[in-house]
């Protein structure tokens, strides 16, 4: 039988070879088959090599590991790369037999070795080797071992990795990285240090250490090189330095070059950073910050909720100052909807009173602009001021009414009853002559009761 498979293997059809291989997945694999199978992951076409490589991935052995590994050496990158890719799915099977090539005389298939065992459980002869690498002549494999070791989390070398920082500086970065997996809060000096590196790719890999931390004596030595670090790595420092803000680990008045570096980050391109740095300027509300954060709306709806938890505290200061960038805006709907959350929590703290004229004017601004509203804001301003004087909300839903969306006159309809539907006769008599049955049948429902005597 094996013979038979074997000559079959050989066939000149891609095809042919290629559906031998695939009813070998679940079914008779002898060494020779293996071995085989090995060969064809040289072979010319691309499914006949992806077959032959799930065929070993399958056997996941030690034998057929050693089959494959010999190709991370092959000069076809795609041929390099599937057998890198196929020793890492056999798991630990692939330790053993790819050590030999962290040895290799070619320094581009020692770092690929290294580069794969460091996806690979860590084995203490795996570890020896790679740590030998530190020594290497070539800067790749250098950088690529460090890289290992920190993977691997192999302690034992921490020390030699650190003594490297002065000796390969082409390698800085690597070992930052590898140190920040390999150590405690023992090496916050050699963060530091780090840190003040001339180098922004070093300072960045230091800060990222830092902020894994969570260290609140680090807090101090951040705030302190905030003006020296790079544009690169300031955004990671002042990440680190929120983070350790809203554990609570400080107490006392910040810098106000902190509050400038952080109005500065809300125009970051990553949203994590600027949500940190809508966080961080809670610790500095004044209205310099408010008019930065209100400006800064619509960017996201996660960092439109970050503003809203941030100034929902400040109402008082930062309603009227929304109300006044809205009214200025082409686009309101982000700022129409921070204001329509943050009256809702007023409502709910029982301070509706303390804003009756502001109150108006939103009022009065969401209902000249109901339309160019979606769907969901002109829901949620239904909702918010169907629970105040109808005064409040006449103008809202009497828009609502005339709304060309039929769902969203349905709603403000239902919401008639709740407000009194002798308030809005006239849009209810138009709406019971609406092309959509759904509106015209509830609002006919809504006069017939006017007409019984219904008075809510």
């Amino acid at each position: 039988m094996t013979d038979k498979i074997v000559e079959q293997l050989h066939a000149s059809d891609p095809s042919e070879k290629r559906i031998l291989l695939e009813t070998l997945y679940d079914n008779y694999k002898s060494d020779e088959v293996l071995a085989e199978a090995a060969q064809l992951l040289g072979d010319d076409d691309r499914g006949v090599r992806e077959a032959a490589s799930r065929v070993l991935v399958l056997d996941a052995s030690e034998k057929a590991a050693s089959l494959m590994a010999p190709h991370i050496a092959n000069a076809n990158i795609s041929v390099r790369n599937l057998a890198g890719d196929s020793l890492v799915r056999m798991n630990g099977a692939a330790v053993g037999p790819l050590l030999p090539y962290v040895d290799s005389d070619d320094k581009d298939t020692r770092k690929f070795a290294i580069d794969l065992l460091a996806q690979l459980p860590a084995t203490p002869e795996g570890i020896e080797r790679i740590a030998d690498r530190l020594d290497d002549s070539d800067t790749n494999v250098v950088c690529a071992a460090i890289d290992a070791l920190g993977s691997l989390r192999a302690r034992r070398h921490l020390g030699r990795i650190r003594d490297l920082f002065d000796r390969a500086i082409y390698a800085r970065p690597n070992i930052v990285n590898a140190v920040s997996k390999l150590s405690d809060n023992r090496e916050l000096s050699f963060f530091l240090r780090a840190l003040a590196d001339e180098d922004p790719v070093v300072q960045l890999a230091a800060a990222e250490a830092l902020a894994a931390l969570r260290d609140p004596s680090v807090l101090d030595a951040l705030l302190n090189h905030l003006d020296s670090v790079s544009e690169l790595a300031r955004p990671v420092v002042l990440h680190s330095i929120v983070i350790l803000l809203d554990s609570g680990e400080r107490s006392g008045k910040l810098p106000d070059r902190l509050r400038d570096y952080l109005i500065a980050m809300l125009d970051d391109l990553d949203p994590v950073y600027v949500r940190t740095a809508v966080r961080g300027l809670g610790h500095f509300i004044d209205e310099k910050v408010l008019c930065a954060l209100i400006d800064h709306a619509g960017k996201a709806d996660s960092i439109d909720r970050a503003i809203v938890a941030v100034v929902e505290d400040h109402s008082r200061e930062a309603v009227p100052l929304i109300l006044q960038h809205a009214s200025k805006q082409p686009n309101k709907i982000p700022l129409l909807k921070i204001l329509i959350t943050m009256i809702d929590g007023i409502i709910a703290g029982g301070n509706a009173e303390a804003f009756p004229d502001l109150l108006e004017k939103i009022a009065d601004l969401l209902s000249g602009d109901f339309q160019e509203l979606d769907v969901d804001t002109k829901t949620a301003s239904m909702n918010t001021f169907s629970n105040l004087d109808i005064r409040l909300s006449k103008n809202i839903m009497k828009a609502a009414l005339d709304d060309p969306e039929p769902s969203v006159r349905n709603y403000a309809i239902d919401l008639t009853m709740k407000l009194g539907p002798q308030n809005f006769l006239e849009q209810l008599e138009w709406l019971a002559e609406d092309s959509d049955p759904e509106t015209s049948n509830a609002a006919a429902a809504i006069l017939g009761m006017l007409k019984q005597g219904y008075r809510g």
